[in-house]
C-alpha cells in the first residue's frame, strides 16, 4: 500500500470515528428528548454508511477508498444530520442532499457501466451516447424510486418526509431537479475529461474502480 493509499485509509477511519461518535450524541441526545422519531432514525443510521462496502463485499470488488469516503460522508450529512438531528428543517438543506446525491448515483452508475461492459473505451459515438443516456437514467431513476420511497412512508405510516401536506408536488420535482442538474453537470465534466484529459476527484473516482475491478479481469 502506497503512502497515498495509506492517507486516504486514514481520512476513512477519521470519517468513521467522527460519524460513530456523532451517532451516539445524536441518538442519546433524542432518547433525553423523547424524541423517538430521532432514535429510529439513529437505528437506520446505523446501517446506511454500510450500504457500499457490503455491495462492494458481496461482488467481491477490491476496496477503493475514495468511494467508501465520498459514501460516508454523504451519509453522515444525509441520514445523521438530516434525519437524526433534523436538518432537514433547515432551509435548502434538502436540496443541497439530493443535489449531492444525483452526484454520487451518477458516478456509481458510470462504475456500473464500465463493470457491465468490462471496459472503459467505446466503439463509436453510438456506444458513447448509449453511455451518457445510461448514467443520467440511472441517476433519475434512484432520485425517482427514493420519491417513491417517501410517498410509501407517507401512505402507510403518515410520515410526511415528501412535505405532501405543506408543498404537494414541488417538493418532489425540486429534489429530482437538484439530482437531475448534479448528474448534467458530471456529464459535462465527463465529456470535458475525454476531450482534454484534464481530470478532477470525482473521474478519478471511477477510474482507479476501472483499474483495479475491471481492466484486471
Amino acid at each position: 500500500m502506497n503512502k497515498s493509499e495509506i492517507q486516504l485509509k486514514m481520512i476513512l477511519y477519521g470519517c468513521i470515528i467522527c460519524y460513530v461518535c456523532s451517532l451516539c450524541f445524536g441518538m442519546i441526545t433524542a432518547w433525553r428528548q423523547q424524541d423517538m422519531s430521532g432514535v429510529g432514525m439513529g437505528v437506520v443510521a446505523m446501517f446506511t454508511p454500510l450500504i457500499i462496502p457490503v455491495i462492494f463485499r458481496i461482488k467481491k470488488l477490491q476496496t477503493v477508498y475514495e468511494i467508501y469516503i465520498v459514501s460516508t460522508i454523504f451519509m453522515f450529512f444525509s441520514s445523521l444530520l438530516g434525519s437524526v438531528f433534523h436538518w432537514y428543517h433547515y432551509p435548502g438543506f434538502d436540496k443541497i442532499v439530493h443535489f449531492v446525491s444525483g452526484w454520487l448515483a451518477t458516478t456509481l452508475a458510470v462504475m456500473l457501466f464500465f463493470y457491465l461492459q468490462k471496459s472503459n473505451t467505446f466503439c463509436d459515438q453510438g456506444q458513447k451516447k448509449i453511455f451518457f443516456i445510461f448514467i443520467n437514467a440511472v441517476n433519475i431513476a434512484v432520485s425517482a424510486v427514493w420519491e417513491f420511497y417517501e410517498y410509501a412512508m407517507l401512505v402507510f405510516f403518515n410520515n410526511d418526509g415528501i412535505n405532501h401536506y405543506t408543498q404537494g408536488v414541488h417538493d418532489s420535482m425540486t429534489d429530482m431537479l437538484c439530482a437531475t442538474a448534479a448528474g448534467c453537470i458530471l456529464t459535462i465534466w465527463i465529456i470535458r475529461y475525454m476531450k482534454t484529459g484534464k481530470t478532477n476527484f470525482f473521474i478519478n473516482v471511477y477510474e482507479k474502480f476501472y483499474e483495479r475491478n475491471v481492466k484486471i479481469k
